[in-house]
């Protein structure tokens, strides 16, 4: 080619190398703050751009910059960019052999212009450090990207890998081809492959652009999917609340199980009590599914020692959810009883409360790897069966009192307020009134935040300590009418007669503030403050009874959790 060609190939690649870089800065100014390593790729594109603009400058700059300087700066670019996508992909590892390389390229670079000048040798040069960084490049983005993450990152591997063969190309031809001593007269192979790096140039911003975008879209889906997963718990401990109220415990177990297994996708499930001693447990339910399709095997409420369970009981031994995706191949299994369940692969999540394991309840069967989000949920659908299990139980064991013991029955023994059954008998009354002489009615629901990490940091002292001061702030800041109750756990409740919705979410706010106020001793020169979620929902013509109103201010109650706790909701 000649000189004007070669110039004129140059001055392009700076001109489309310039709008990259425009375009990048523009995704760099828009994602920063969502995205890690942009502003490493910005960095890279300036340099380019800076290199393109020094080498046609050969003869008016000295030759260091024009030549030396302009190439370090390409491969030290594409340094920044392969550490940018480290942090886009959450991979990042030490660069102490990028920086060596870089080193090394200006030393042989500058050897090669200044000690034994060599064109041939410096196009080399470039090609090799450039297929070195990109061949790290593609193979981030190909295969150490998380395996979730690779179908938003292999368009742009494809890319480097582009930029690999191009410079082992580029190599060959030099290499065979000598290109002479003056790069502006360089042969049209040479030029032909810088024409080929411009366009992977054009094709990497555009790829780097559409990744982007693809993990917004998906980011976005996840934020969706896990509202969804949120509103489907809610609605799932709507149904349980509303089945347990007329089923005995057996029968609630056996729904939430089959709940759990239609919500996760998977076969068998099954429900186990660990005694007070921690080392026996009885079996308590089987799925519906599991019964009728899988498990044949008898021990249904027998007790047996720990030690003689399968591997799902590691949970116990660890005292966290465990999975197990290829159980096959877990050397420590033991063999099933006749009649079992074949296990594939099991997720077993155990209920702790007060420092003791309580409950564990377990699936398995998915046909897919159980992952996080199943392990979340299984979790917290867990700790709402073993609420419902613990009223269950406290009501049962009311309904067993005699006549003597009715005011016993109907006071919570920790706080001395009025218990469930109190709530339920008294907000029944309530009902009636407010329907027969169209009065207002409000009910709020209050649970106090974190309460379980109180009982596991400082012990179960300290958390009856914490319940036993709210329900004090609670009755100091409310009416003589008023009814304030403890429904169970660190959930309380206040039902509000003649009060409509404006005036109970005010007094809400003043109990909010009120219990944040107070500073609870839970160890010697310690105290904790504390705060908590509330729902609020008041009485209307479509309200059905006592239980509509209740759940009402549940859905309210969880809302404001989901929130971010410390907060109240009115339900609408």
């Amino acid at each position: 080619m000649s000189l004007l060609d070669m110039r004129t190939v140059i001055f392009s690649y700076a001109i489309s190398n310039f709008i990259c870089m425009i375009l990048m800065a523009i995704l760099w100014q828009q994602n920063r703050r969502k995205f890690a390593g942009l502003g490493f790729w910005l960095a890279d594109f300036v340099l380019q751009f800076i290199a393109l603009v020094l080498l046609p400058l050969r003869g008016a700059v000295p030759e260091f910059l024009a030549t030396t300087v302009s190439n370090a700066i390409v491969i030290a670019g594409a340094v920044l960019l392969y550490i940018g996508l480290e942090y886009f992909t959450g991979k990042r590892g030490p660069q102490v052999h990028n920086y060596l390389l870089l080193a090394a390229f200006v030393l042989v670079h500058a050897y090669f212009v200044f000690v034994v000048p060599s064109l041939r040798a410096r196009s080399v040069l470039i090609s090799v450090g450039l297929l070195v960084i990109c061949s790290q490049c593609a193979w981030l983005m190909l295969r150490r990207a998380d395996a979730e993450l690779r179908p938003t990152t292999r368009g742009v591997g494809y890319v480097f890998s582009g930029f690999c063969l191009v410079s082992l190309i580029r190599v060959a031809v030099d290499l065979a081809v000598p290109p002479g001593n003056d790069f502006f007269r360089s042969n049209i192979y040479d030029t032909s492959l810088l024409i080929t790096y411009q366009m992977l140039i054009i094709v990497l911003t555009l790829s780097l652009f559409l990744m982007v975008n693809r993990r917004l879209f998906d980011d976005l889906e996840s934020d969706i999917a896990a509202r969804k997963r949120a509103e489907e718990i809610i609605r799932l401990r709507l149904r349980l609340w509303e089945f347990a109220a007329n089923h005995p415990v057996a029968q609630l177990m056996q729904k939430a199980l089959d709940e759990i297994e239609v919500l996760t996708g998977s076969q068998v499930g099954f429900y186990h009590f660990v005694d007070e001693d921690q080392n026996s447990l009885s079996l308590q339910a089987w799925s519906t599914r599991t019964q009728e399709q899988f498990c044949k095997a008898e021990g249904e409420g027998l007790h047996y020692p720990i030690d003689q369970a399968g591997v799902w009981v590691d949970c116990v031994r660890e005292r966290r959810p465990v999975i197990h995706n290829d159980y096959a191949s877990l050397k420590h299994r033991k063999g099933m009883p006749p009649g079992h369940a074949e296990v594939v692969r099991e997720l077993v999540v155990p209920t702790l409360r007060e420092g003791k394991i309580v409950a564990i309840l377990g699936i398995g069967n998915k046909k897919s790897d159980y992952d996080q989000q199943d392990e979340e949920q299984v979790t917290h659908i867990a700790e709402i069966v073993w609420s419902i299990v613990e009223h269950h139980r406290a009501e049962e064991q009311i309904r067993l009192l005699n006549g003597q013991l009715e005011h016993l029955a109907m006071t919570d023994e920790l706080t001395g307020l009025a218990n469930r059954r109190a709530f339920f008998i008294r907000g029944g009354e309530e009902i009636k009134r407010a329907r027969r002489y169209q009065v207002p009615l409000s009910l709020i629901m209050l649970d106090i935040d974190e309460f379980k990490n109180i009982n596991d940091t400082y012990g179960h002292e300290s958390g009856d300590l914490v319940l036993q001061r709210t329900a004090d702030t609670l009755l100091k800041s409310v009416r003589v009418v008023d009814s304030v109750a403890r429904l169970g756990g660190e959930e309380f409740s206040v039902l509000l007669p003649n009060t409509h919705s404006e005036d109970a979410v005010k007094l809400a706010e003043r109990l909010r503030l009120a219990v944040e106020a107070q500073s609870c001793p839970v160890r010697k020169e310690r105290s904790v403050c504390v705060t908590t979620s509330i729902g609020v929902a008041a009485y209307s013509e479509d309200t059905e009874d006592l239980d509509a109103l209740l759940r009402n201010a549940d859905i309210a109650l969880y809302q404001a959790k989901n929130q971010g706790r410390n907060r109240l909701i009115l339900y609408t």
